[in-house]
Formats: C-alpha cells, structure tokens, sequence
C-alpha cells in the first residue's frame, strides 16, 4: 500500500525535508477546522458545504464511495459554476450582498482547485490536439472538442477550448 506522494522542500543550507502532500479531501478538513477557530462563517459553511457534497458524490456510481483529489476537483468545479450562476442571477436581482456572499464562497472554493491555464497555453495545447486529429476543416469541430476537452480536463473551461477550437478551425 503506497503512501501520499511525497515532494521535497528545500529550508536552506545542508536542510532538505521531505513533505507528504496533503490529499485535498484532508485539506478541507483541516480548513474547516482552521474556519472554526477563525470564526469565518463563510468559510465554514462553504466547506461544510463542500464535504457534504463529496460525500453525496462518492455515494453515486462510479466513485464507489472513495473520495479522491479528481472527485474533490470535479465536485468543487461543479460548486464553483453553481456560484458564478447565482452570482449573475443576483446581480440582475439587485441583490448585491447576495452576490458579494457568494462570491466570497466562490473565492473560498476556488483554493482547491489548480490555477487557470492562459489563453495561450490553451491555444498551444488545442493547437496540438488539431496535428494529432488532423480534422476536416470546421467539419471536425466536435473530434478535436473531444480530444482537447480530455487532454484539458480540470485545467480549461469548456467554453475556453470551444472559443479557441472555433478560432483555429475557421468556424
């Protein structure tokens, strides 16, 4: 049975210490106990929040009731939408302290997922994806959507990839 992966930290001269990464589901916890004794109920309930949905989502199908980092990624990502939606709905409302509400959940949510890829980056890789699938001009939109957003998948937004796809295959 293999432990967490390790990465090395450098502390200066002659100190080199070997770091377990922390597993994100241990992360949220150990957050949310750090929220409590911050008094942070934004960030406690958005946690609270966040583990129950994990929990939910490794109760359903494929997951078998682990929880996994990709879980945390997908559920958390899923939240994230879930807050820029309310967010829009709210602002056409009027109802800015909702807004402002959950937009500090999205900014709490947001810590657990990885940085967002450039525009460029992402050009780079849907570049790379057209030479592996050599479509047929705008006709092979959906074949290189399938390659990228795979390729891509929790480092882009889906509209990203399609915006860029589009550009690159003249659609």
């Amino acid at each position: 049975m293999s432990g967490p992966p390790e990465t090395e930290a450098y502390f200066g001269p002659g100190a080199c210490v070997t770091i377990a990464q922390v597993a994100l589901y241990d992360r949220i916890q150990s957050e949310m106990v750090s929220a409590r004794v911050r008094r942070d109920e934004v960030g406690l309930n958005t946690l609270s929040l966040l583990k129950s949905e994990l929990v939910r989502a490794s109760k359903d199908g494929a997951a078998g009731g682990a929880i996994d980092d990709d879980l945390v990624l997908r559920v958390a990502r899923k939240e994230v939408k879930r807050r820029e939606e309310a967010i829009e709905v709210y602002r056409k409302a009027g109802r800015a302290d909702a807004a402002r509400r959950e937009e500090a959940e999205m900014q709490v949510l947001r810590g657990f997922l990885p940085a967002a890829m450039s525009e460029q980056d992402i050009e780079a890789e849907v570049r790379a994806v057209i030479a592996e699938v050599k479509p047929e001009g705008p006709k092979g939109f959906g074949a290189v959507m399938k390659a990228a957003t795979a390729r891509l998948a929790g480092r882009a937004d889906g509209n990203q990839i399609a915006a860029v796809a589009r550009r690159l295959l003249g659609s």
